[in-house]
C-alpha cells in the first residue's frame, strides 16, 4: 500500500514574508546584522554565558548602521540622523526580523526572563551569509580521513550510523572539489577584469597564496588527498562486501529502517552494497575527474597570472616608457594619424632581425660570426650522450606505468597457470623493477584499468623481503568473458 507524505511548505506561518527584510533599500545592513548575529550566538567566538537579549541585538545593529559601509542605505531617507534616529532604526529592525521569522522570543530556562534566539530558518540562512564572507571564515577539509575513520568504525562496531556517514563525507569529498574548481574560476574571471583596466589582482592572488592555498588546499592536495586514501577506503569496502549474507541482510534492514529515503533508490539491491558502490563511485569520481580539474585550473590561473605579471614588467606602465608611450599614443591618435604612425614604425622596424638567443647569449648573431670567423660545427660528444641517458634514466626510474604493472601481472598469471590467484608474497624481488612491481601491484589491480581484469583480497598473513615488510593480498584473475562460465 502506497503512504502519501504532504510536502512541508516554508512559506506559511510567520515565514511568509521570509525574506522581505532583504528586499528593501537596506538589505546590505540586514544582511550584515544577521551575520554578526550568527557570530555573536554560533560562530567561534559566541559568548554562551550571555544570553541574546533585546538591548544585546539593538546594540549590534547599531554597531553595524555606525559604518560608513551600510549607513548610506539604511539612514539614506532620513532628514536628520542622531542617536535617537539610529535606535529608531533598531528597533524598527529588530521588529521586522522577529515579524518574518527570523527571530523569536525564548524564555531563558536558568534566570527566567524573556529572551531572543534565532528561529531554525533564521539560523540556516544567516549561516549562510556568513560563510559567504571568505575573509574570516577558515574551513578544515578531513573528508576524506573522516570517511576512512567512518568505515573503519562500521567494520568494528557494524553501527549502520557510521556507514552513513561515510557516504556524507564522500559527498563531501566532491562538493569540496567543485567548490574549488568554482574558486579558481572566478579568480580567473577577477583576473581578467583587472588585466583589461591595466592592473594586476594583487589581493586576490596574495589571498590565494596566504590563506586559502597555505591553509586548505595545501591540506586537500596532501594530507587530505583523495589519492591518498583512496586504497584503504576501498580494501575497507572490500571488507565489508566479504561479510556474510545473512549480517548483510540484517545491516540492510537496520539501515532501510534507519533512512526511508534509501527504498526508493535501491531498486531490489541490498543496502549496504549500494551504499558501499555509491561511496567507492564517488571516491573514484573525486580522483579521476574532479581532482585533475582542479589542479588544472590552478595551473591555469598561476600561470595567467604569471604572464600577465611578466607583461606588466615589460611594458611598464607606470613609467614612461617608450612601449607605453608608442601604445598610448596610437590609441589616442585618429584613424588617418594611426595609419601614418603605424606605416612609419613598420619602415623602422622591417629591417630587424628577430632571433631567440640561447640562454646566457647576450651578442647578436651577426656579432657571434666576427667574432668566430664561421658558424661552428655542431659537434654531439659522447659523454654528453651518456649524461642525457643517465639523466632520463634516473627521471624514469620511478615513474609507475599502470599499463606496464598490469601487463607484468598477466604475464606472471600465464606462467602460473589458468585461473590460478597470484599471491603478492610470491612475486619476483630480486631486482628493483621487481619490487617496484610488487609494492605497486595492487594499486594497479584496484584502478579503473584493472579492477575489471583482477579481484584483490587482503590476506590475514604479512610477508617480509630483503627491501619490506607488507600484508599479503591475493590477486585473481577475473573471466575475460563471464559466459563461458
Amino acid at each position: 500500500m502506497a503512504t502519501s507524505t504532504t510536502p512541508a511548505l516554508f512559506f506559511r506561518g510567520p515565514a511568509t514574508h521570509f525574506f522581505r527584510p532583504l528586499n528593501w533599500q537596506d538589505r546590505e545592513a540586514c544582511a550584515a546584522v544577521l551575520r554578526q548575529l550568527h557570530e555573536r550566538v554560533h560562530g567561534p567566538d559566541a559568548d554562551y554565558a550571555e544570553a541574546l537579549t533585546r538591548e544585546l541585538v539593538l546594540d549590534i545593529i547599531q554597531g553595524v548602521i555606525a559604518q560608513p559601509a551600510y549607513r548610506e542605505g539604511a539612514l539614506a531617507s532620513l532628514e536628520t540622523v542622531d542617536a535617537q534616529a539610529e535606535r529608531d532604526y533598531a528597533l524598527a529592525l529588530l521588529r521586522n526580523l522577529k515579524e518574518h521569522g527570523w527571530l523569536e522570543d525564548y524564555k531563558d530556562p536558568i534566570e527566567l526572563r524573556p529572551t531572543l534566539k534565532l528561529t531554525r530558518a533564521g539560523k540556516v540562512f544567516s549561516e549562510s551569509f556568513a560563510e559567504l564572507d571568505n575573509n574570516r571564515h577558515k574551513t578544515r577539509q578531513r573528508n576524506m580521513r573522516s570517511a576512512r575513520k567512518a568505515l573503519q568504525a562500521f567494520l568494528e562496531s557494524r553501527d549502520e550510523d557510521e556507514l552513513l556517514d561515510a557516504y556524507e563525507y564522500a559527498h563531501h569529498v566532491v562538493e569540496d572539489l567543485q567548490e574549488d574548481i568554482e574558486y579558481f574560476r572566478q579568480l580567473m574571471q577577477a583576473l581578467t577584469r583587472e588585466a583589461l583596466t591595466k592592473k594586476l589582482a594583487w589581493d586576490e592572488f596574495n589571498d590565494f597564496l596566504e590563506r586559502r592555498f597555505s591553509k586548505e588546499m595545501s591540506v586537500r592536495l596532501v594530507a587530505d588527498s583523495v589519492d591518498r586514501h583512496r586504497s584503504q577506503i576501498i580494501e575497507l569496502l572490500d571488507h565489508v562486501r566479504a561479510w556474510p549474507p545473512e549480517v548483510l541482510l540484517k545491516l540492510d534492514a537496520a539501515l532501510c529502517q534507519r533512512d526511508a529515503w534509501l527504498e526508493g533508490r535501491l531498486e531490489g539491491r541490498g543496502a549496504t552494497l549500494w551504499l558501499c558502490q555509491r561511496i567507492e563511485d564517488l571516491i573514484d569520481s573525486a580522483c579521476e575527474i574532479k581532482l585533475p580539474m582542479l589542479r588544472s585550473e590552478m595551473h591555469n590561473y598561476v600561470r595567467r597570472f604569471t604572464s600577465l605579471l611578466r607583461q606588466a614588467l615589460s611594458l611598464d606602465y607606470g613609467a614612461e616608457s617608450p612601449m607605453g608611450l608608442t601604445l598610448a599614443g596610437l590609441k589616442a591618435a585618429d584613424a588617418a594619424s594611426r595609419s601614418i604612425w603605424l606605416d612609419a614604425l613598420g619602415q623602422r622596424l622591417a629591417t630587424a632581425e628577430v632571433r631567440l638567443p640561447t640562454a646566457g647569449l647576450r651578442w647578436t648573431q651577426r656579432d657571434r660570426q666576427e667574432a668566430q670567423g664561421s658558424d661552428p660545427a655542431w659537434q654531439i660528444l659522447p659523454d654528453s650522450r651518456l649524461d642525457a641517458a643517465m639523466r632520463r634514466a634516473e627521471s624514469e626510474a620511478f615513474v609507475i606505468s599502470e599499463s606496464r604493472l598490469l601487463a607484468a601481472l598477466q604475464a606472471q598469471a600465464q606462467t602460473q597457470g589458468k585461473g590460478r590467484a597470484l599471491r603478492l608474497s610470491q612475486l619476483a624481488t630480486g631486482h628493483a623493477d621487481e619490487v617496484l612491481t610488487t609494492l605497486h601491484a595492487v594499486g594497479a589491480a584496484r584502478s579503473m584499468q584493472g579492477r575489471s581484469h583482477w579481484q584483490v583480497h587482503k590476506l590475514p598473513t604479512r610477508f617480509e623481503t630483503s627491501s619490506f615488510i607488507a600484508d599479503d593480498f591475493e590477486l585473481h584473475p577475473r573471466d575475460p568473458n563471464p559466459a563461458t562460465q
